[in-house]
């Protein structure tokens, strides 16, 4: 169809064409996206849908957090995306599991909770105070609404709640961090040697027929996947902006007209006194803090510090220590009626009892700061950057158009489009259709350059919106088909391999025909001296000891104790395919009494913390035995 189109998409056929598209999608396309039913799920639990969009978001979210613990060292190779979506959808039906049965359970979550634990988080937080602005542009960056975000963290502290009832239940006896304590701190004398397997390698003889036949055998370890590489052309805003000087009038014009976006927003610094009670509250309830409230009142009136009153009488736990001081707040961080009454005093006044959500509240307003606008100079750099960042959009969505036209009217070159918008011809290296670097690291890129249209058919792609201010248009540079590498590229890759593993196996040989001798009470020290190798004896060693190699040292601790007067012997073939034997002679057990009292609570935290999780995820376990679950694996 496309092809089609293209060769007839001039004169009154190409208009033909179209309005038969539009009137069938008219007739038959658009009520899938009108539809209520048109929505994707990727699982329903209990009837409470996960959407696909939902899961796409959280999925983005993991990955991003992966991105920044592992900065420059990240790279998307090192993980399996299809395992990686798997975790991430059973984490969020664990997540709905849980939030379910606890509403079940009648466990709630209160406004001024979610309200309070909100204004704790850090990264919402400028110098210590509660920051609108941050938390608006938390909620614009992540997608949300507020009404999302605080039903969210209304699921966050109800699984906080969940997991800490599990984690307060959860008990360990003396006796048990005793014989943690006696392993942890575990010591064993021993000894080994090591059967190097470079000694035998270099044995090792590899004839042409084995070569063969592990060709054979192993053709899809030498398999290459299908690659290919692009040409491109890239447009983004970044690189259209900066390049026209903006005129002072420009600048000033945009001033006026922006001028409050660079005025600095009034804030006040105020005290509060709370006496708490619900909005739900019983009368008796309310009545009582009312009367409370204009008590303490009546003694600020009298001349009684406002500070030492607060720290008496307030309710609210983050501010009564310091003297009900909230800091700096700017209008839209408090609670309404709050908000109203501290805008309305002036420095030095106190206000009547104030009734907010949280409850009854006296307010001293101690200063006033902001409200004036930046002057023209402070901030022209910032109106130069905007100005040409519009100029830069508006070039980038004329482009884009043509970019669009160019490329489609003209699909088998990338030529004629970058001549006329001036943009330079890029090439990428070979990639794969699950992996590429570059402008290939994008999955829409892979995705155009093996389709059809585009691999097969050799046109240019459609324009590939990788961001709202960055596309690109590709076509087909060089195609290389899956297969199998020749015996000749690989001959010698072959031969390092089967030398190897004859080199491993005759190591592995030696070591256990020397525990043989061993295990038959022949003595090590002469056994190690036929074949010119040598006994360590680093004698009483700990779990972490750092003068053995760790891979002797776990085989070591998982050694039976040794009867006394006569050691017990061990081996096993090591990653770098040496071998090595050990004998333990003997075993201390750590001793309790020689560990502190912080070790000791240390080490019931541990078991405490270990046993908990381990309730806890057989408790998620059985509910997701019980409920009604349906996962749809092909829509991650």
């Amino acid at each position: 169809m496309l092809e089609f189109i293209r060769e007839r998409a001039q004169g009154w056929v190409a208009w033909v064409i179209v309005i038969f598209l539009i009137a069938t999608f008219a007739l038959w396309g658009i009520q899938e996206y009108l539809s209520p039913d048109a929505s994707v799920n990727v699982a329903v639990v209990d009837g409470k849908e996960i959407p696909e969009t939902q899961f796409q978001q959280t999925y983005q979210q993991q990955r991003a957090r992966l991105q920044a613990m592992l900065g420059a060292n990240f790279n998307p190779a090192m993980f399996d995306e299809k395992s990686m979506k798997n975790d991430v959808l059973e984490g969020m039906i664990d997540r709905e599991v849980l939030v379910l049965n606890a509403a079940q359970s009648g466990m709630q979550v209160g406004d001024t909770r979610v309200a309070t634990y909100i204004r704790s988080i850090p990264e919402l937080q400028n110098a210590g105070q509660f920051d609108k602005d941050l938390y608006n542009n938390l909620l614009r960056s992540q997608g949300l609404t507020v009404k999302g975000f605080e039903q969210a963290i209304r699921g966050d502290i109800l699984l906080q709640q969940l997991r800490q009832g599990v984690m307060d239940s959860t008990f360990v006896t003396q006796p048990e961090v005793d014989a943690l304590i006696r392993l942890r701190e575990q010591r064993r004398d021993l000894g080994y040697l090591i059967v190097p397997v470079a000694q035998y390698r270099a044995e090792a003889r590899v004839d042409e027929q084995a070569i063969k036949r592990y060709y054979e055998d192993n053709r899809e370890k030498f398999h290459t996947p299908e690659q290919v590489s692009v040409d491109y052309i890239e447009l983004t805003v970044a690189n259209l902006a900066g390049g026209e000087p903006i005129s002072e009038e420009a600048l000033r014009q945009r001033y006026e007209e922006h001028k409050s976006e660079f005025s600095v927003p009034e804030e006040r610094q105020a005290r509060h006194i709370l006496i708490s009670v619900g909005s739900d509250a019983p009368q008796a309830q309310i009545d009582a803090a009312r009367t409370k409230i204009q008590e303490i009142l009546a003694r600020v009136r009298k001349g009684e510090s406002f500070a030492d009153l607060a720290r008496q009488y307030s309710e609210d736990p983050g501010s009564a220590q310091n003297g009900g001081d909230l800091g700096f707040f700017s209008r839209g961080a408090m609670d309404k009626a709050f908000e109203e009454a501290s805008f309305a005093l002036t420095e030095g006044q106190v206000s009547e009892p104030v009734r907010s959500a949280f409850g009854f509240h006296i307010i001293k307003l101690e200063a006033v700061r902001g409200g004036q606008s930046k002057p023209f100079e402070e901030v022209r750099a910032q109106l130069e950057q905007d100005l040409q960042r519009q100029r830069a959009e508006e070039r980038y969505f004329a482009q884009a158009e043509q970019l669009y036209n160019l490329t489609f009217e003209n699909p088998d070159n990338l030529t004629v489009a970058a001549e006329a918008l001036h943009l330079p011809i890029r090439s990428t290296g070979l990639f794969t259709r699950e992996q590429g670097s570059g402008i290939a690291s994008h999955p829409k890129v892979r995705a155009a350059a093996f389709g059809d249209d585009v691999l097969l058919r050799g046109n240019n792609s459609e324009a590939i919106e990788l961001a709202s201010d960055h596309e690109v248009v590709l076509r087909i540079k060089e195609h290389q088909a899956e297969a199998v590498r020749p015996l000749e590229q690989v001959r010698e890759e072959i031969r390092q391999i089967l030398s190897t593993e004859l080199a491993r196996k005759k190591t592995e040989e030696v070591g256990r025909a020397l525990l043989s001798r061993l295990d038959k009470a022949e003595d090590m020290l002469e056994a190690a001296t036929q074949l010119k190798l040598s006994w360590v004896r680093p004698g009483l060693v700990g779990r972490r000891a750092a003068e053995v190699n760790p891979e002797i040292i776990d085989e070591a601790f998982r050694l039976q104790r040794p009867l006394p007067g006569k050691p017990l012997f061990g081996g096993k073939s090591l990653p770098t395919g040496d071998f090595v034997v050990l004998a333990v002679y003997e075993v201390k057990d750590g001793d309790p009494a020689g560990v502190d009292g912080a070790s000791k609570q240390s080490t019931r935290e541990t078991l405490v913390r270990g046993r908990a999780e381990s309730e806890f995820q057989a408790y998620v376990k059985s509910l997701k035995a019980k409920a009604d679950i349906k996962r749809y694996p092909d829509k991650l």
